[in-house]
């Protein structure tokens, strides 16, 4: 996408980036998006309000940490270590919040919240450390 910062253009984002990041990265990065396909949303559980609101805080800072780089690329944020990686470490709000509204497999197996944070956990180390190795060759 010709909007974001060159930095963040597919070519140079994912160039030279260690294999083992990339496929931690990947990994977590499917589990999480597969995960919620097995989850029971039921939203008369006391804790899915909580998890809907997270969800939506975590949903806007995410769009407004890409509007940042979009539209002020040059600005004091968008060039900080910060706010360049911000739209790598803000999903993490987003997921906890999805973590939250579920309660229960579609599937006979007992739902804990950590079995979709653990590997968003884990994705968002994989994914902070991508952008930080990003931001390190290119500023």
């Amino acid at each position: 996408m010709e909007k974001l910062p060159p930095a963040y253009q597919a070519s140079e984002f994912n160039g030279n980036i260690p294999v083992s990041v990339l496929i931690g990265e990947n990994i977590f990065r499917t589990i999480i998006f597969v995960l919620p396909l097995f989850l029971k949303f039921d939203w008369e559980f006391g804790k899915s309000k909580i998890g809907l609101i997270t969800y939506g805080i975590g949903s806007c800072l995410y769009y407004l940490s890409w509007l940042a780089l979009i539209f002020l690329p040059n600005s004091v944020w968008s060039l900080s270590l910060i706010g360049f990686i911000a739209p790598a470490y803000t999903p993490i709000v987003w997921l906890v919040g999805i973590s939250f509204i579920a309660n229960k497999y579609y599937f006979n197996t007992i739902y804990s919240k950590w079995h979709l944070l653990i590997p968003s956990i884990l994705f968002s180390g994989f994914h902070i450390s991508h952008a930080i190795i990003v931001y390190n060759r290119s500023y």
